[in-house]
Parts: C-alpha cells; sequence; structure tokens
C-alpha cells in the first residue's frame, strides 16, 4: 500500500509540473479571472440569483444552488483541518504561484468543490447554458493547479466533494417537491 502511496503522490507532483509549467499570458489572465470569481462561490451564486429573478422567481432555482455550493465549500474547509496538506509552493520553494497564496491547507480544492456543485446543479436547472456552466467549472478547477496553489488530486477531491453535495441537495429537493 505504501508504495501505492507514493506511486500516487509522484504522479501527482509530475501532473502539477506538468500543468503549471504551461504558461501563456492570455490564458493565466483568464485562469486569474476565473479563481477570482470562483471564490466562495462567488460565481455559482451570482448566477443563481440573477438566472432567478430573469427567469420565474422559481425558488428551488436560487436555493439547490446556493444549498449545494454553501455546503460544498463547508465540507471542503473542513476537510482541510482533517488533511492538512502542504501547498506546492510550500512543498516546492521554487514555484512562485501567480497570484496571491492562500494560507489554508491544499487538500481539498474549496474552489473545486464549489465549482462542481455550482455548475451541476445550475446545470440541472438551467439545461440550455450547461456547456457554459461546466466549461466555467472546468475553468476553476483548472485555474487552480495551473496557477500554482494546488496539486491535481487537491482539485480532484473537490470536485468530488461537489458532485457529491450536488447530487444529494438534488435528490433532497426532488424528495420535498
Amino acid at each position: 500500500m505504501k508504495g501505492f502511496a507514493r506511486s500516487v503522490r509522484d504522479l501527482d507532483r509530475a501532473a502539477f509540473r506538468a500543468i503549471f509549467g504551461l504558461k501563456w499570458p492570455p490564458l493565466t489572465a483568464v485562469l486569474r479571472f476565473f479563481t477570482l470569481i470562483g471564490t466562495a462561490g462567488f460565481l455559482w451564486g451570482t448566477f443563481a440569483a440573477a438566472a432567478f429573478l430573469v427567469t420565474g422567481f422559481r425558488p428551488a432555482n436560487l436555493l439547490v444552488p446556493w444549498a449545494a455550493v454553501a455546503g460544498s465549500w463547508t465540507l471542503a474547509e473542513g476537510a482541510k483541518y482533517l488533511f492538512d496538506r502542504a501547498r506546492p509552493f510550500i512543498w516546492d520553494t521554487e514555484i512562485a504561484p501567480l497570484i496571491k497564496t492562500p494560507s489554508s491547507s491544499s487538500f481539498p480544492s474549496g474552489h473545486s468543490a464549489t465549482a462542481a456543485a455550482g455548475a451541476l446543479t445550475l446545470s440541472v436547472a438551467y439545461p440550455v447554458f450547461a456547456p457554459v456552466l461546466l466549461l466555467a467549472g472546468f475553468l476553476v478547477v483548472f485555474s487552480r493547479v495551473y496557477l500554482g496553489v494546488h496539486f491535481p488530486v487537491d482539485v480532484l477531491a473537490g470536485v468530488a466533494i461537489g458532485i457529491a453535495t450536488a447530487a444529494l441537495v438534488i435528490a433532497a429537493a426532488g424528495a420535498l417537491a
């Protein structure tokens, strides 16, 4: 088991270096923007509120995404205390992140958890926007590795938290409807 864990860690670090090594100024600007608006689920909460106002005031279309985003953020932030994983720039001091460095633990990614929860719940509520929402979610998730503040396993764990939370909230909403 120890060998397997070491292999996963080594693959995680190699994938990080490959993604972090992709530097293209126009992409960097786009990903900085997506990481900024992805903070604490701002993008998803704002989209849900705007769509709620424009499409007819259906409470579930507002409350389901908000609950999923808040729940996924809470789970991800709480899990950081259990794992306390060093961020890439702490693990390797030669890494210079492309954004202000977070002070919390690296695992799991809160941005990725809220991106998955928000993109999925909003895609269910507004299927016509699903391609754009899923692309925005991917850009938030990818930005965290590209900008140097998370390892790939951190964002994958965040996505898993977001998907699970979204599924639970959608199922609960369906049971209550």
